[in-house]
């Protein structure tokens, strides 16, 4: 059995958080949905199944990244555009017959365009990951909280309506606010202001890049402060007790290895990752993992965020590798 240590940080001036896959997650996952709103609007066409969606929403995806990366050209035509690219290539793959695609007309296949477009422009779409109500519960009163997400601007409205970030009236304080259920039925959350989220598409650059990182601690923070010199020679305790600003993500390529990139060190040399390692269906663990402090310090993996509950107070267990 690995020896466990005991670890306790100082709060940090600032922890973010990746938004989709971290926060919250789409249910069901987004080719049931694709389907299902294609049922309702073409009741008589046939079902296209959640896998031939699948396929497709790939194709379609990758191509418009590739095309025109972070939301080039406008979100919400961006999206547009990958929706209906993913059901003509659905469609003409499900039907030997192609006419039944041919026969939509033009105003009902934007009607469901947009209509697909705007349901995910709702917390209805999704739901809360099992540990973020706990974690969030458990730091937002002692460090400051913030979103940085490669999403789009819809982000907010998911955020506030899963009850993340908090609800634009200005007169309530965060002891009067309270956290929204799985399905998001209160607005008032843990994030304060709309300017707390940080998005790729406002920003101009997407993460991995390091401007994302300083780009949120110019936002949330005013700038940068101080930082302690440590040497990655140093023990990782050392290390991770010099981190000022942590992020919380689920995607090693955009919130991990940015953080621990050599060719970073001087610009986010302050900044930590919790690299989360969800495993199980949908992603979703069970508190009571391991929680393991790599790369020197810089990082620490954890498949339950719930097990990190009192890192930044009286301290956690954990493997140093």
């Amino acid at each position: 059995m690995r020896t466990r240590l005991k670890l306790v940080l100082p709060p940090p001036r600032l922890l973010t958080l990746d938004a989709f896959g971290t926060i919250y997650s789409p249910r069901p996952s987004v080719p049931d949905q694709y389907s299902q709103i294609y049922s309702q609007h073409f009741p008589t066409h046939g079902p296209l199944p959640p896998a031939r969606i699948s396929s497709s929403f790939g194709q379609a995806y990758k191509a418009r990244v590739q095309s025109h990366p972070n939301y080039f050209g406008g979100e919400k035509e961006w999206w547009t555009d990958v929706i209906r690219a993913t059901f003509t290539i659905a469609a003409a793959e499900a039907f030997t017959e192609i006419s039944a695609a041919a026969q939509v007309s033009s105003l009902a296949r934007e009607v469901f365009v947009n209509d697909l477009y705007e349901h995910f422009n709702s917390g209805r779409a999704y739901m809360l990951m099992p540990d973020i109500t706990d974690f969030l519960d458990s730091i937002h009163r002692v460090m400051r909280v913030g979103i940085l997400s490669n999403s789009d601007s819809r982000c907010r409205v998911v955020l506030r309506e899963l009850g993340v970030l908090a609800s634009q009236r200005d007169d309530l304080t965060m002891g009067q606010r309270t956290v929204g259920d799985q399905h998001g039925k209160s607005g008032n959350g843990w994030v304060e202001r709309d300017q707390d989220v940080v998005l790729s598409c406002e920003v101009g650059v997407e993460k991995p890049d390091a401007r994302m990182f300083e780009a949120a601690v110019e936002k949330l923070l005013g700038g940068a402060g101080a930082t302690d010199p440590v040497s990655p020679e140093d023990e990782p305790f050392a290390v991770a007790k010099s981190v000022r600003y942590w992020h919380v993500g689920d995607d090693v390529e955009n919130d991990v290895l940015p953080l621990v990139d050599s060719s970073n060190a001087l610009k986010l040399r302050a900044w930590g990752a919790v690299y989360l390692k969800r495993s199980g269906d949908y992603g979703v663990s069970n508190a009571g993992g391991d929680v393991r402090l790599t790369h020197g310090g810089r990082v620490i993996e954890v498949t339950d965020l719930r097990d990190l509950i009192g890192l930044w107070d009286d301290g956690v267990g954990v493997i140093v590798e």
